[in-house]
């Protein structure tokens, strides 16, 4: 018994040797970055961080800002690889989840990944949910809102997140003609007009005059769209069909007169029976 035991240990580094050498060539081969990188599960950096969250959030933020520095796109689609992708944005939300106030991530996801077309929903989700947190700024919710409109055809978000911004800190009459052109695509000219009539009786108020002149323009292009969106609907139920101009309601008697259009163009009805205007809504 005791003979058989001596041979235990010569029969391990037996083994050792063996794996030593069946490893060794691979351990020489020189592999791709991205072949290396890992994250750690983001309730473990919260434990063994408990006082020191927002350092680890900088931490994490800092790795993802030098890696994309340093880490070069493919040549022939000039994208990154899924698994360079995958790394960022699980260390940029390791970041947001350990200080969901810090702004740089943010920022870092909406224009590393955000245009690069990379999980847009669940990238712009992350963005609207830093919106929600930080609720004195009009950064992130103008961010959500254009990527909602832009890059996801999401009227309905693009439209909340773009009041919001013009509500906040920082916001400008440019968010309010968004979140009215937003609303406008959606089919919801009412909405939209309804929404203008608001911000410019806030901008008198609190004495914003020199915003208020771009805002009453739009208004009064879409109160036009909408007046002709009236006699078009009574068109449709009287005919079934779509009138060949916006003249033929005239003429027909269901518009009283064609509304004057303040940029100096003129309004026709698109192929789908849509409203626009040929200077201001193409």
């Amino acid at each position: 018994m005791r003979r058989a035991s001596g041979f235990i240990p010569l029969i391990t580094c037996f083994c050792a040797v063996v794996l030593y050498l069946n490893m060794l060539p691979i351990a020489m081969v020189e592999r791709p970055r991205y072949e290396q990188l890992f994250t750690l599960p983001t309730n473990v950096l919260k434990i063994v961080s408990p006082q020191f969250k927002e350092v680890a959030a900088d931490f994490a933020f800092l790795n993802a800002l030098t890696y994309l520095g340093e880490a070069r796109p493919q040549s022939d689609t000039h994208r990154y690889l899924p698994q360079q992708y995958d790394w960022v944005l699980s260390t940029l939300k390791n970041a947001v989840a350990l200080d969901p106030y810090f702004i740089d991530p943010y920022n870092l996801m909406n224009s590393a990944l955000i245009w690069d077309r990379y999980k847009l929903v669940e990238v712009n989700d992350l963005i609207a949910k830093g919106a929600d947190i930080r609720t004195w700024d009009s950064f992130l919710p103008f961010f959500a809102g254009f990527n909602y409109y832009y890059f996801l055809d999401n009227s309905d978000k693009s439209f909340f997140y773009l009041k919001e911004a013009s509500k906040r800190q920082g916001g400008n009459t440019f968010y309010d003609y968004l979140a009215s052109r937003v609303a406008f695509k959606a089919n919801k000219t009412e909405v939209a007009i309804s929404y203008l009539e608001d911000q410019i009786s806030q901008a008198k108020m609190i004495g914003r005059e020199n915003t208020v002149e771009p805002l009453k323009k739009r208004l009064e292009v879409l109160k036009g769209i909408r007046q002709i969106e009236v006699a078009l609907e009574s068109y449709r139920k009287l005919f079934g069909k779509l009138p060949a101009s916006v003249a033929e309601l005239k003429t027909m008697g269901l518009l009283p007169t064609i509304p004057h259009e303040p940029s100096g163009g003129k309004y026709y009805i698109d192929s789908e029976g849509r409203v626009r205007s040929d200077k201001d809504l193409k």
